[in-house]
């Protein structure tokens, strides 16, 4: 049976990445930090991602102790601290995203804004953008389809040799559409009355389980750790 998180509790866990950012966590806090980040992947059943973030995690602390050390090059000491450190504090809130992205209906993200009663000129926006990614990325795929239905090639390698190319036949429509797309999207939300004042009814049922309070507690724990001087 997988569990997967209230769309709150995933906002909750994203807002906590950010402030995670900014400390400085010890090591074994940032070890916990990264277990309890990656293992609603595996509640969910989605072991290929939990794994793969938990081996981008294990790459950057095997190059920080044992490459980074042996390197007397600044520019590329640059360079690989910013790929190695500074990613690991970004990696909390790119585990967040993922896990966020990949279980999260829009559906279920605009249930969730109204859970939390956020005012229209708030919700209209976020219903909007919540909406723009899967749409654009749609359009990418057609878009490369229909690159590949003319024999213009999409794959990486063709990316490497013709850079400017490759890139102008998919930003040139992208960006062409993203516009007309923004625009549609807001019309359909305003034309399902997300700007109409009084209670909205959905057909999408959100309550919070056992397991939700529990990673509430789970994802503010490092937090209350480092502050109490434990571990650090």
């Amino acid at each position: 049976m997988s569990y997967i998180l209230d769309p709150r509790v995933k906002l909750y866990l994203l807002i906590l990445g950010a402030v995670y950012i900014s400390l400085q966590l010890s090591f074994p806090l940032e070890l916990l930090l990264i277990f309890i980040y990656t293992a609603p992947f595996f509640l969910a059943g989605l072991f290929q991602w939990g794994i793969i973030f938990l081996l981008i995690y294990l790459i950057q602390i095997f190059i920080s102790i044992y490459i980074v050390p042996k390197i007397n090059l600044a520019f590329i000491i640059f360079i690989i601290s910013f790929l190695v450190f500074g990613l690991r504090y970004l990696l909390p809130s790119i585990i967040a995203g993922a896990y966020s992205m990949k279980t999260t209906s829009v559906s279920e993200w605009i249930a969730a804004f109204k859970k939390l009663r956020l005012p229209n000129w708030l919700l209209i926006p976020l219903a909007v953008m919540a909406r723009f990614f899967p749409t654009i990325r749609e359009d990418y795929h057609h878009i490369r389809q229909a690159m590949a239905f003319r024999g213009i090639g999409t794959g990486f390698w063709d990316l490497i040799k013709h850079p400017v190319k490759t890139l102008e036949f998919i930003l040139i429509p992208l960006l062409m559409n993203a516009t007309q797309v923004s625009e549609d999207l807001t019309i359909s939300s305003l034309t399902k009355g997300l700007s109409l004042p009084g209670k909205h009814t959905t057909i999408v049922k959100l309550q919070m389980q056992t397991y939700d309070w529990i990673y509430i507690v789970l994802g503010i724990l490092p937090l209350i750790l480092h502050l109490g001087g434990i571990f650090s």
